[in-house]
Order: C-alpha cells, then structure tokens, then sequence
C-alpha cells in the first residue's frame, strides 16, 4: 500500500510548488483540504484520449480529505481556473502527518471529467498488490465496493460536485 501525501512529495515532475491546507468542519465532509499551487514542472502531462492537459505551470489542485471516508479527491485546474478533471484515489484511510493530509493508497481510482464521463483506473494494480499480499480481501473489496459507489452517483451529481470543489476551492 502507497501513502500519498498532499504536498506531492513523490511527483518528480512538479519542480516547484506551494501548498496550503485547512480544516474542513462546515461542510458535510468533514476533514482537510489542501491546494496545491504547481508553479513549474519538468513537463506537461497529458491524459486520456483527448490529450486532456492535467498538470502544468500555474495549475492548481484542490485536494480533499474527508475523515472516516474511504476516498481522496483532487480537482484538477488550469492556470485559468477551468476544471480539468476530478480525480477519486480509493484509499484505507486518509490522515494527516506533520500537518500534511495523506491518503494510504488502495489502487483503484476514478476520473470524472466535466463532459460526465466516468472512468474506472488500475484494477491491473489492485489484482497485482492482491496476489502480492500487499492488500487484503476485505481492502479489494472495499476498494471496488467504494469505486462502484461513487460510480453509480457521479453521473447525476457532476454538478454538485463542481460546485462544492469550485466553492471550496475559493476558500484559499
């Protein structure tokens, strides 16, 4: 299992940045937020079959960790504040370590682009840490169970998703 950490500790790409996190407490998430600002990268990362840009100079992601959920989510924006994608790590758990959130990685993710397509990422490495014990049964499960939940939901919800991550976000 990967533990993932707001500030993009392991993202080699980003080669400068500035970070910010808040508590979340008047949401009905509750839990921790960060943006993180991307002031330079090595280069552009490119995604999906459209070649959707998702991380550059001055794009921003807006990270959130709501407590006792199962999940992450990064909104993804442009230097001009358009939303590039959302993108819903499935996780064991989320937390925070020397005021850093943090996510422990169960795999399986989902990518939600504002068109409405919704799309199902790496059950090749979730199957993989399964048969290498790295995870158990019940986190398989759990990671699928979850994904498929937010699955079934996303579609009619996009709008208010975009309005709590827009919403959100303004609060930095």
């Amino acid at each position: 299992m990967k533990r993932r950490f707001a500030d993009a500790r392991s993202n080699k790409n980003i080669l400068e940045k500035k970070i910010k996190t808040i508590k979340i407490e008047d949401y009905k998430i509750q839990g921790y937020a960060s943006l993180l600002k991307i002031i330079n990268v090595e280069q552009k990362w490119f995604v999906d079959e459209e070649n959707r840009c998702i991380q550059d100079k001055n794009y921003e992601w807006l990270q959130i960790y709501p407590e006792s959920e199962n999940y992450c989510i990064t909104a993804m924006y442009d230097e001009k504040s358009n939303i590039k994608e959302w993108y819903i790590d499935i996780c064991k758990q989320n937390g925070i370590e020397d005021g850093i959130p943090y996510e422990d990685d169960l795999y399986l993710d989902v990518v939600i682009v504002p068109d409405g397509r919704v799309h199902l990422l790496d059950e090749d490495e979730l199957l993989e840490a399964y048969k290498k014990n790295d995870i158990s049964k019940e986190e398989y499960d759990l990671s699928y169970r979850m994904a498929k939940e937010i699955m079934d939901k996303m579609p009619e919800k996009i709008n208010d998703l975009k309005l709590f991550t827009d919403d959100l976000k303004n609060r930095f």
